[in-house]
């Protein structure tokens, strides 16, 4: 229920009183042939309970500081307690005028005797509890109203600042590979013999994944192409193989390629975390990318076992 619309009165008088009837129909209901103990009921239940309703309404969506805040106490408390006070004159000059019998008694005496009656102080302070217990109300429906409000925008707050923590977490994975590709690089460049054929061809592969890396502008979605990781995980391999002559890898593709997306540089990282855990295996390795509809297994296995295996979301195309 939205409280900005401008049938927000007449909708919540109605389901405050539909309560307040709720709960005095056993008393309506059981006082229903005595003309002074129905009145007593209605004026004591209904009246006061339609009275109490005006308070809860001022308060919550009057006096009440939209949005609510914590910098805000002292006013806050002035103006619950003046509202709180103020009803409760009202209530006693309702009751002193028009019902004291039914408000203002505190003792029925016999027939022919008066009835004894609260004072302005006594029934001022009992006036000031109902009061307060109202106001709680009042401000706690006013949190739930400013929660239910606020909560869309507090989701997307932390939506966006997850999707800027994986943003900054994939910065610094890539960082981190470029600089170990640029480690594995340096020792083919020192070596006059492995220079002119494999230095070039491993700075050419090494630009590539480069400008994928960096300058891709579907890098920006977050995802891309399916086959264009694939091509640039065929690059990975390609140049880790040249800066490792000891532990060759070979790619095999099981499934369709030209469907559906991936996470950017997500192979690699995969592949990366998979030859941590393997790093004292020597001899060829197979990587294997099993593609099925929503999802991609890599595995690395080699000629006597599977070292180990990871199963990775596949989206569908773009729209």
């Amino acid at each position: 229920m939205r409280h900005n619309k401008p049938y927000r009165y007449f909708t919540h008088l109605a389901v405050w009183m539909a309560l307040i009837l709720l709960y005095a129909y056993p008393m309506i209901k059981f006082n229903m042939r005595s003309a002074f103990g129905l009145k007593l009921v209605l004026v004591q239940q209904v009246l006061y309970g339609f009275i109490n309703f005006q308070l809860f309404f001022v308060l919550a969506f009057v006096l009440l500081p939209k949005p609510i805040r914590k910098r805000q106490p002292v006013q806050v408390i002035a103006r619950v307690f003046t509202a709180v006070f103020a009803f409760a004159i009202i209530k006693y000059a309702i009751g002193y005028f028009f019902f004291p019998d039914q408000v203002l008694v505190k003792l029925y005496s016999f027939v022919g005797k008066k009835n004894q009656y609260m004072s302005f102080f006594n029934y001022f302070l009992t006036a000031t509890k109902t009061g307060l217990g109202v106001a709680i109300l009042a401000y706690s429906y006013r949190l739930l109203l400013q929660r239910q409000h606020t909560g869309p925008q507090d989701r997307l707050l932390a939506s966006a600042a997850a999707a800027a923590r994986t943003r900054y977490i994939r910065m610094q994975e890539n960082s981190r590979l470029l600089l170990h590709n640029l480690q594995q690089l340096t020792p083919i460049l020192e070596d006059e013999q492995r220079r002119d054929k494999e230095g070039v061809k491993a700075i050419l592969l090494l630009s590539d994944l480069l400008r994928y890396m960096l300058y891709d502008k579907a890098l920006e979605k977050e995802r891309v192409s399916l086959w264009k990781e694939l091509l640039n995980f065929e690059r990975y391999m390609e140049l880790r193989n040249l800066c490792n002559p000891d532990q060759q890898l070979e790619l095999s593709i099981i499934g369709e390629t030209q469907q559906g997306t991936l996470e950017a540089l997500l192979l690699q990282h995969t592949t990366e975390t998979a030859l941590q855990q393997i790093k004292d295996t020597s001899g060829p390795l197979v990587v294997r990318l099993q593609i099925q509809q929503d999802t991609l297994t890599l595995s690395l296995q080699s000629f006597y076992a599977c070292h180990a295996a990871y199963q990775i979301k596949r989206y569908p195309e773009y729209a």
